[in-house]
């Protein structure tokens, strides 16, 4: 009985070293490449917080993912009908069927990022696979078909993708173990539900349109276009001069300017939609509020009115903080509009320092 004990000691010791060094090892890797959703994991509750960094990292490590076609990925899909990005979707669609299919296995699935999620599922945590598969399906869309006609497109883009990785924040925060006074006061309308939802959906498209401004130069740098066909058109901005602009390799001066002047003009207009999606989100959080006051008035649910004086200006946390994640692109979108929408200059080359202070302050405000 007492070697019984002992083993299992150590096997639960063995466990959480493993947990500890996946922890260790993905949010060294936010540190270093997406600071953002590093500083914001801290207001994550600390029984979701393992689970959110992985879903940070999920979409960091399914980013990184280009139909680049170099001599290796070529060889790959001529004897085997697969390019390098289809092995790297097949790798992730693999490993998230078999930590959701049968999280209780302990075999050394190896990928830190798979056992936090892994855990989390131990831990009835709520993560549904169904936001996970649309978004590497989405994503894979992507790299197969890089181009977006319209900024509708760019939209329809941020819905599976980065509105899929909100959902799955918010669900997470709202499993039975962390949230139950949420889960009840939800319960109590629909149309809180609907506003939750449609919030995580608008900072999703507008996380989208700032990271196609972003990653321009990235993806002209492969030859690859992210800004809306229409808008070049209507700017009269070619592939060619934007590749040649981006690369350095417009010489001319009075081309150089126009061409800068045509993607400024493209870039106000993108810009402009994305801040659309941001008043729009702000607007039904606002709604959102209202609606849980009301809620607080009209119910005779001890714990929801037990719990209501801890909920800051009148709002839980396992609501809003999932809504924090589209700060980082408010600052992005505040800070090109200052340099006038010019994406060479030299302060949009600087890194954000603001996020701390202003997710600090938006945090206790209720603000995105």
């Amino acid at each position: 009985m007492l070697r019984s004990l002992v083993i299992k000691r150590s096997l639960s010791n063995g466990y959480q070293q493993v947990i500890f060094n996946a922890r260790e090892d993905v949010n060294k890797l936010l540190e270093s490449q997406d600071r953002s959703s590093y500083i914001l994991a801290q207001y994550i509750p600390e029984p979701a917080r393992d689970a959110f960094i992985a879903i940070r990292g999920f979409n960091l490590e399914i980013n990184k993912i280009h139909g680049n076609k170099t001599g290796a990925s070529t060889q790959l899909s001529s004897t085997m009908g697969l390019s390098t990005a289809d092995m790297k979707f097949r790798f992730w669609n693999d490993i998230l069927a078999r930590i959701f299919t049968n999280p209780m296995n302990d075999s050394n699935i190896g990928e830190p990022i798979a056992i936090l999620l892994r855990d989390a599922i131990r831990n009835d945590l709520n993560l549904d696979i169904g936001y996970f598969h649309r978004f590497l399906q989405t994503r894979k869309h992507f790299v197969e078909n890089t181009s977006f006609s319209t900024t509708n497109d760019i939209c329809s883009y941020g819905e599976g993708t980065y509105s899929q990785l909100n959902y799955l924040t918010q669900g997470l925060l709202l499993s039975p173990n962390i949230s139950p006074s949420v889960i009840k006061l939800l319960e109590e309308s629909t149309v809180l539900q609907s506003l939750v939802s449609d919030i995580s959906a608008h900072i999703g498209q507008a996380t989208a349109i700032g990271s196609m401004i972003l990653g321009m130069n990235f993806y002209a740098s492969q030859n690859r276009i992210t800004l809306p066909i229409d808008l070049m058109t209507k700017y009269d901005l070619s592939q060619e001069t934007l590749f040649r602009l981006s690369q350095g390799h417009l010489n001319d001066e009075s081309q150089i300017s126009e061409a800068r002047e045509q993607l400024k003009n493209i870039l106000y207009e993108m810009a402009t939609t994305a801040n659309d999606h941001i008043l729009t989100a702000r607007d039904k959080l606002s709604k959102a509020t209202t609606e849980i006051k009301d809620i607080k008035n009209n119910t005779n649910d001890e714990l929801i009115q037990k719990q209501f004086k801890n909920w800051k200006k009148g709002v839980p946390d396992v609501i809003f903080t999932p809504f924090m994640v589209g700060i980082p692109t408010v600052l992005y979108l505040n800070k090109l509009q200052k340099n006038d929408f010019d994406i060479f200059g030299k302060d949009l080359q600087k890194k954000e320092w603001r996020l701390a202070w202003t997710s600090f302050k938006n945090y206790y405000q209720r603000k995105i």
